[in-house]
């Protein structure tokens, strides 16, 4: 355990001294979160006061804790003492780089030993960067927000990675992950899956009728709708491809399936976009298949991925076949599909 103050007296107002010039140029930093892992009650303050006016700062004052912070909570960056009791930095750098959950944080670390031999041991450990007590506060405040602007930028190119550059939605790539995981995990643990695919009804008359631009911008609007009837972060909506998306539903059961289905179905249409060439009600509507997969209802080998995706698609062409503007529903249980 050592003190930043023995040669830092001024941390002790590094409130003050940062409070005031620290406007950032991109307010989505300030969301970020910076753990800081020290033994000493005053580091753990002064990094506060220095670090808390451009991030959410997060104190733990032992390495365990830290670590199962970090595996169930979002921390961005962290800060970590070399010299602790009970378990060093070393040790808890290299805890948090075998766990899946904790090892794509990034870690700087923070000591008095200041040997080279000292430094490359924690690069090589995977330290992103090594400090050196004691501390100079400017250069501190600068790598760490080097390290938080990169952090940003590269959470921002994975989001775009994920998402569908017209409507918004997840992109198919995204969509085929995240419905494997959430497919895996009902398995495992003996849950409801609900999968709608959707489909614009005549949507290439709609083109031809509109023009693309007019038919992008509906495509945008219907994604947007379909978008506002989920409510919780682990329901995915997707674009499936061309005109039809995907909303994949964890532990949802037949009735909540429905539920949705039939929600989507109403706010696409009271969008009110005109639709000449669409028979039902001359605006945009929908159709939907729904497939519900009751992990606790089947035998596994009975129904793979690709066999529930199949069962969703049957119903949205059922649902085509009826007239358009409707759901058509199915568990994969009885594969008895009935129209909402």
């Amino acid at each position: 355990m050592e003190s930043i103050y023995m040669t830092n007296p001024e941390l002790s107002s590094a409130n003050s001294q940062w409070s005031l010039g620290s406007s950032i140029d991109n307010n989505e930093l300030i969301q970020q979160t910076l753990m800081v892992v020290d033994d000493y009650e005053g580091n753990l303050h002064a990094m506060d006061a220095l670090f808390k006016s451009e991030y959410k700062v997060v104190l733990q004052s032992n390495a365990k804790d830290a670590i199962n912070y970090a595996i169930q909570e979002e921390v961005d960056l962290i800060l970590l003492d070399v010299d602790m009791p009970d378990m060093n930095g070393y040790d808890a750098c290299a805890a948090l780089r075998e766990n899946v959950m904790t090892a794509h944080i990034p870690i700087i670390f923070v000591t008095a030993a200041d040997s080279q031999d000292e430094e490359e041991k924690g690069l090589l450990l995977g330290a992103v960067d090594y400090v050196a007590k004691p501390l100079n506060l400017s250069i501190l405040r600068k790598r760490v927000r080097n390290q938080m602007e990169s952090i940003h930028y590269r959470k921002k190119l994975e989001i775009l990675s994920c998402v569908d550059g017209l409507t918004g939605a997840s992109n198919r790539r995204q969509l085929d992950t995240m419905l494997l995981q959430h497919y895996s995990s009902t398995i495992r643990f003996g849950n409801c899956l609900a999968l709608l695919m959707i489909d614009i009804d005549n949507f290439k008359l709609y083109n031809d009728t509109y023009g693309h631009i007019q038919g992008d911008q509906c495509l945008k609007q219907v994604a947007e709708a379909i978008m506002a009837v989920r409510r919780r972060e682990t329901d995915i909506v997707g674009r499936y491809g061309g005109e039809e998306f995907a909303v994949v539903l964890p532990d949802t059961d037949l009735e909540g399936g429905l539920v949705v289905a039939n929600k989507v179905l109403n706010r696409v249409r009271e969008l009110n976009i005109e639709h000449k060439g669409n028979s039902t009600k001359k605006i945009v509507t929908v159709s939907i298949g729904l497939a519900v997969f009751a992990a606790k209802q089947c035998k596994h080998q009975e129904i793979s991925l690709e066999g529930f995706i199949h069962q969703a698609d049957k119903q949205l062409y059922a649902a085509k076949n009826s007239g358009k503007n409707c759901v058509r529903y199915t568990t994969v249980k009885t594969a008895v599909s009935q129209k909402s």
